[in-house]
């Protein structure tokens, strides 16, 4: 047996066929209209299958809540498979991550506008934390992860104090410490948080440890205390290498390195 899939075009003919003038109950005969499939949801899609897997969790009259709670009322005739797969698709949308939804793909802005757009971009485990808080619609913890990265002491002044926030910002430290697996094409790496007294001269020769340079700049920071700059390797691997090595290692006194590939 294969579950009915029901698209928004479906659901949103359901709901209007619920609906009769006079306010009566959906006639019968407005069935088969409610149950054609425009396009279906592909549960063998990982995302869709992740999200199916959090709704299944639910009690059915959760789900019936919640679809009911979005605005979208739920047909009389629905099983309790296609309610579900109907709150699947209703968290998707909402959350912008439904499979072939038709949307161009956010364009990477060249400077961030606070640390939390930055985390968004930078940070793929944190990005999918908040994806989740979105699709289960936990506003608090959207609120605080926005305010903990972009002003810790202001976060901590206004939601501290309850299990709540303890657990909210310990997930938010873990997504944000959890390593980033980058994609290296090419020899070139951008690298900040090395000391400012190491010099450029040690700082090649440790760089040097991976492989031939082609080429090196170094800049010291404006407080002076790092240095930050890029590098060209010979080779793709010897990059590769560098950064596993040295991508988020803690230099001590609140410095950590960081290493991109280019």
């Amino acid at each position: 047996w294969h579950p009915r899939y029901m698209t928004s075009a479906a659901l949103i003919c359901a709901a209007a066929a619920s609906f009769l003038v006079g306010g009566g109950p959906r006639a019968p005969a407005a069935l088969p209209r409610a149950s054609r499939i425009i396009a279906a949801i592909d549960y063998k899609d990982p995302a869709v299958a992740a999200e199916f897997q959090k709704v299944q969790e639910r009690p059915i009259e959760l789900v019936e809540a919640e679809i009911e709670k979005s605005g979208v009322p739920v047909p009389p005739s629905l099983n309790e498979m296609d309610m579900r797969l109907m709150l699947v698709e209703l968290r998707m949308r909402k959350a912008g991550t439904m499979p072939g939804g038709g949307k161009a793909a956010p364009k990477k802005p060249a400077n961030y506008g606070s640390k939390y757009e930055e985390a968004l971009w930078e940070k793929p485990a944190f990005k999918r934390l908040i994806d989740d808080y979105r699709a289960r619609g936990n506003t608090n913890a959207l609120n605080l992860a926005t305010e903990y990265l972009n002003s810790p002491r202001q976060a901590a002044d206004r939601y501290a104090g309850t299990g709540a926030y303890d657990e909210t910002v310990a997930a938010i430290d873990a997504a944000m410490s959890a390593k980033v697996e980058q994609q290296v094409t090419s020899g070139r790496v951008a690298f900040g948080g090395f000391p400012a007294s190491m010099g450029e001269a040690a700082i090649r020769m440790t760089l040097e440890g991976f492989g031939p340079l082609a080429s090196l700049s170094v800049d010291v920071s404006e407080d002076g205390l790092s240095c930050r700059g890029a590098a060209e390797f010979e080779t793709v691997e010897a990059a590769k290498a560098c950064i596993d090595k040295y991508d988020g290692v803690d230099m001590g006194l609140g410095t950590t390195l960081e290493f991109k590939a280019l």
